[in-house]
């Protein structure tokens, strides 16, 4: 993935336990996307 180029569509499951597709969250305006390590 290059810098500036668009995310992959996917489908996570939220921290509720729904599934969210980044494409559905993207109709409805911009995305932040934050990945946390759990460390231990």
């Amino acid at each position: 993935m290059k810098l500036h180029s668009p995310a992959p569509h996917f489908t996570l499951t939220s921290a509720d336990g729904e599934q969210v597709t980044l494409s559905e969250v993207l109709e409805s305006g911009n995305a932040l996307l934050v990945f946390l390590r759990h460390l231990g």
